[in-house]
């Protein structure tokens, strides 16, 4: 019994040292996102700082594979181990529709970050957004990639209020809001809503495209509206479209919000899950002059 016994024991030794040999040996790097091009000969350090070890160096024009970037350093993986290269020593590789989206904000002074909101086709209510911002004069992704849904009818170039259609074109964001309190560190202006507060989609009324704030019952002074305190305005932002000059019927209230599903569509806004809401908010920077640029990559060639 005793012989029986320590078999038993010695066999889950066996076991428990075969595994954690495999932790060990498990990659710990993360996946990758995007490729990044040495523009001289470059030290890969094993953390993100010049003063770090020297791992591996690399030649002009190397391409490697980067998981994302932590500050001003590129993550890439060595040996199974997250190394760092220098922001400064490599550009990152862009497809050719991302290199022409680009193009259109370096005619726009002082827009260094940018929200795509891209679908496969005008029909598609299902959408990529990527983040760019510009650092030591070249763009560079910024947050990861996050998916996100659009109006039920898709995207249209000609907006008309209650079409259920997102605005294809380039826009600035105005004032971030919400039901709960201002994030720590977000930067944007925020307007905590009231059960009082109403966006104003009346095409009739000279409040058309506006945010009232109003205390008496909102269908005695309009005939349609949108309270702003509800779930999938916990936190959002207002997406500057028909507001210099406002023209009535061309579509109201087109904000980036909290969605309801990766497959339910809105009226027309940009909604992501809760957490790219709050990881977009906290990214965008007033004096960075964040714009958004939604559509798809045909009908995004003509709009400058």
């Amino acid at each position: 019994m005793k012989r029986l016994i320590m078999a038993a024991l010695l066999f889950l030794l066996v076991i428990q040292t075969t595994n954690l040999a495999k932790a060990e040996t498990k990659i710990s790097c993360e996946a990758t996102q995007f490729k990044i091009v040495m523009k001289s000969t470059t030290d890969m350090k094993e953390k993100a700082s010049a003063a770090s070890k020297t791992l591996k160096s690399y030649n002009k024009n190397k391409e490697l594979s980067a998981s994302g970037r932590t500050g001003n350093w590129y993550k890439v993986c060595h040996s199974k181990k997250t190394g760092y290269i220098k922001m400064a020593d490599a550009k990152e590789v862009f497809s050719s529709d991302e290199i022409a989206l680009q193009k259109k904000f370096d005619t726009r002074k002082g827009v260094n970050q940018v929200v795509s909101v891209k679908g496969k086709s005008m029909s598609d209510t299902e959408v990529t957004i990527q983040t760019y911002e510009k650092k030591q004069g070249e763009w560079r992704r910024a947050l990861k990639e996050m998916e996100g849904v659009i109006g039920k009818n898709g995207f249209t170039k000609s907006k008309k209020e209650g079409d259920g259609k997102s605005p294809v074109g380039i826009y600035s964001f105005s004032t971030a809001f919400g039901s709960k309190t201002k994030p720590a560190g977000m930067k944007m202006s925020y307007r905590k809503t009231t059960n009082y507060d109403y966006w104003i989609d009346d095409q009739t009324s000279k409040d058309y495209n506006k945010w009232k704030t109003y205390k008496g019952n909102p269908a005695d002074k309009w005939k349609s509206f949108e309270r702003m305190k509800h779930e999938l305005y916990r936190y959002g932002a207002v997406i500057n479209y028909n507001t210099n000059p406002i023209i009535k019927g061309k579509g109201s209230a087109i904000f980036l919000h909290i969605w309801r599903g990766e497959k339910k569509p809105t009226a027309g806004c940009i909604a992501t899950a809760e957490k790219n809401v709050l990881s977009l908010l906290k990214w965008m920077d007033p004096l960075q002059k964040p714009h958004i640029v939604m559509g798809t990559n045909d009908s995004l060639k003509s709009v400058k």
